[in-house]
């Protein structure tokens, strides 16, 4: 049977690129992957290890062209959401070079029929289409530019938008003195089109030792980002090589835009596994079981806007000592948030497990100490509430760092939102925090939550606030721990409509319990 255009597309994509293929292997066998390879038609083109078949796959990700399934990435004994997406990357940048590929092959049909000039051109592609780095691209640029149009030397600059350094790449060492080199991009920068040495109408002297020259800009992504200077072209030069010159320049603008373009796509989907791997982390710090404590009933959770988020609860038990929990929040959202949101946690729980007599009111006094100095330099703070309950005596010891919402409704009583008694963490150098005193008898109902739940919007940018928080507090009161949890986050979500959170949502919720 005759092998489709695509199928023999995919697997000259497949040799040529073999190496990237493997690590990419290797990085899934790393992680735990049990085999892991490419498929087309239900067969195998490639796949590792060689004694792996992978006939059922935990995972598979399509690898498209055209918006049409041509192939699919297989992963066995590694399965969940952070992997699902993280193959559906790898078959996406498959894709992406699957695509280039495909261009490339429609490029070759054209240049074949074209002329001399333009089968050099198609040389200059075929010569710099692996090159993935700007440096090479520069360096391949200058050697077949060079070869191409029979200048004797020649330089080439890349110049970012986004900051990177500016690239400077020359055919013969020293023999453009780095100003000089300089000097004519900039110029031509500046005019936007071509400059041509030794010119009697131009202000701009010919540099010494450069019988003639030829500097071209090169347009990337709508600006001039770089540009390609040629010079001592023996007999001198005229309008076919000016035009080749400009030619060649467009083949390097398609270059660097695809480089780009990759090194972006690429960005993204490490960025993506990191922000993924940082989120299982900041889950895993998270308690694995809530604790079982005589007299309480006991619920939390939290659901970070973002991937990561500035949000914690945590709970410390220790044998012979009084159960101690906490709840913060970290000023921002995102990564920055969940790095300093690490720091708090450890402080308080490092505090409450090691002090020989912890209290609420010590704990966050030592943690403000050891945090003040770090937050201040950064310029953030963090909002924190710690109870401390000894089985058996019905009441909640707390102390509370400028956080809120703090509602309190006792089971004969009405709801009432308990005050700070303190700035937040890392806002004055001394703690102002006193133990404070809460009965939990049966019935009585203590919830600990973000501002995410009060500052919830919806779609005509309404607040939830803190009165329909404590109104629906109250609503919930009759219910288990578990139960009034599960309504908040649910009545938010319905209050926003569909709308994407603000902020992190968490929430630690105590009732009394009969023991």
């Amino acid at each position: 049977m005759k092998a489709s255009p695509t199928h023999v597309m995919l697997v000259t994509l497949l040799s040529s690129q073999y190496q990237r293929f493997a690590s990419l292997a290797e990085a899934w066998l790393a992680q735990g992957a049990s085999a892991f390879g490419v498929f087309q038609d239900n067969r195998p083109l490639v796949y590792w290890p060689s004694g792996h078949r992978l006939m059922r796959p935990s995972i598979t990700a399509p690898i498209t062209k055209n918006d049409e399934d041509i192939a699919d990435l297989r992963v066995a004994g590694i399965s969940g959401m952070s992997a699902e997406l993280r193959l559906k990357a790898d078959a996406a940048m498959i894709s992406y070079m699957l695509q280039l590929e495909s261009e490339l092959q429609h490029m070759t049909a054209d240049l074949v029929t074209s002329q001399d000039q333009q089968l050099a051109l198609y040389r200059l592609t075929q010569t710099m289409r692996d090159h993935m780095t700007v440096v090479e691209t520069l360096q391949a640029l200058v050697i077949e530019a060079l070869r191409m149009t029979k200048f004797q030397v020649g330089f080439a600059v890349f110049v970012s938008s986004t900051g990177q350094e500016p690239l400077l790449i020359q055919s013969s060492e020293n023999f453009f003195d780095d100003d000089i080199a300089w000097r004519i991009y900039w110029h031509t920068f500046s005019l936007e089109h071509d400059v041509i040495l030794p010119n009697p109408e131009s202000e701009f002297p010919c540099p010494k030792g450069i019988e003639n020259l030829l500097s071209v800009p090169i347009w990337v992504r709508g600006s001039i980002m770089a540009g390609m200077g040629l010079a001592n072209r023996p007999g001198g030069f005229g309008s076919p090589d000016i035009k080749l010159v400009r030619a060649i320049a467009d083949q390097a603008s398609a270059q660097i835009e695809r480089m780009l373009l990759y090194q972006e796509m690429f960005d993204q989907a490490k960025l993506r596994t990191e922000m993924d791997l940082a989120r299982r982390v900041q889950l895993d710090l998270m308690p694995r079981q809530l604790p079982k404590i005589d007299g309480l009933d006991i619920f939390a959770n939290s659901r970070p806007a973002l991937q990561v988020g500035g949000d914690f609860f945590d709970f410390i038990l220790g044998d012979g000592r009084p159960m101690l929990f906490s709840l913060g929040d970290v000023t921002g959202k995102g990564l920055s948030a969940a790095l300093l949101m690490t720091m708090t946690r450890s402080a308080i729980h490092s505090k409450a497990q090691f002090m020989p007599f912890p209290t609420p009111e010590a704990v966050m006094r030592q943690s403000n100490e050891d945090l003040y100095n770090d937050f201040t330099r950064v310029g953030v703070f963090a909002t924190a509430f710690v109870g401390q309950y000894e089985p058996g005596s019905q009441k909640m010891l707390y102390a509370n760092a400028g956080h809120a919402p703090v509602i309190y409704r006792p089971f004969d009583g009405s709801p009432e939102l308990l005050r700070a008694d303190s700035t937040a963490i890392g806002i004055l150098p001394i703690s102002h925090c006193r133990n404070q005193t809460l009965n939990m008898r049966p019935g009585d109902l203590l919830i600990v939550a973000t501002d995410g739940f009060s500052d919830a919007r919806n779609a005509h940018d309404e607040t939830f606030d803190i009165e329909r928080l404590i109104e629906l507090v109250d609503q919930l009161a009759p219910r288990t721990a578990r139960e009034i949890a599960d309504a908040m986050f649910e009545t938010v979500d319905r209050f926003g409509g569909g709308r994407n959170q603000d902020d992190d949502q968490t929430l630690v919720v105590i009732k009394g319990a009969a023991s």
